[in-house]
């Protein structure tokens, strides 16, 4: 582990895994835990495609925010869930296409925000402890408005992270309530874990909800993905496979198996 491992250790349960740490693991980082590569390891044997699939949303989330910064002229961001710090973090990929780029991430994970704060912030960059269920009053917080100003489009991300949400009715009130206080202009972007299987689906939120300690919602299907872009207008190619969603090489293919990773990008016009 990196810096700040005994403060960490007196904080966080290190027998129960934690989701920004899986995704680590998938990532090829450094920063999990026997628990957390444990719980990989159960998860791999349900649905062996998900190492690939964490990768596949990464490079959705990075091409997502280039698309917004270049395309629309977007320089404010608001990323939950963010995990912990990878190879090319979000803020990166956006200050290339917009260098003055103004970046909030925001996680409910206490490991990755001391991780957050530690490697991300710098100028115009900050780390908020935070969750997704709390949206519209953590858009509020000093950190955010010190330099995010609300009254002009913001991106907001959300991406692998509406299957973590408590449950289905609740993931949607709570993505309608975010959407509601952001002005008109902004974007969200959004992505979820999808199955046709519901079988698969309901191993894999039974595997989650044990090493997680609860901390997971559930696998949902293509169909539940489009509504948590209620009432915005989707970008092409609307919500679809992230690997499909304007790949880089033009010719992205989906992680083949029954587990998929579903999102797009939608955008507030009234």
């Amino acid at each position: 582990m990196v810096r700040g491992r005994g403060f960490l250790s007196e904080a966080i349960d290190l027998n129960v895994a934690s989701v920004p740490r899986m995704y680590d693991y998938f990532l090829g980082g450094k920063d999990h835990y026997p628990a957390d590569r444990e719980a990989c390891r159960r998860l791999l044997d349900q649905a062996p495609q998900t190492q690939l699939l964490a990768r596949a949303q990464r490079q959705f989330r990075l091409r997502a925010v280039r698309a917004l910064a270049l395309t629309h002229g977007i320089d404010q961001f608001v990323e939950f869930g963010c995990g912990l710090p990878s190879w090319e973090n979000t803020h990166t990929a956006a200050r290339r296409a917009r260098p003055t780029s103004k970046f909030v991430y925001v996680d409910r994970d206490p490991m990755v925000v001391a991780h957050g704060r530690a490697l991300l912030e710098e100028a115009g960059t900050a780390v908020v402890h935070g969750d997704l269920t709390e949206a519209p009053g953590i858009l509020r917080h000093p950190d955010i408005t010190g330099l995010v100003d609300l009254t002009k489009p913001v991106a907001v991300l959300a991406v692998s992270l509406l299957h973590t949400l408590p449950d289905k009715a609740g993931g949607r009130r709570t993505m309608a309530r975010l959407i509601d206080a952001l002005p008109v202009g902004s974007f969200l972007v959004a992505s979820q874990l999808t199955s046709h299987e519901p079988e698969l689906a309901s191993r894999i939120d039974a595997v989650m909800h044990e090493v997680t300690g609860g901390q997971w919602g559930n696998v949902g299907s293509a169909p539940e993905a489009g509504t948590f872009f209620h009432g915005l207008k989707l970008l092409k190619p609307g919500v679809t496979d992230v690997s499909l969603w304007r790949p880089d090489d033009l010719q992205g293919r989906p992680v083949p198996g029954p587990l998929h990773e579903v999102g797009g990008i939608g955008q507030k016009t009234g």
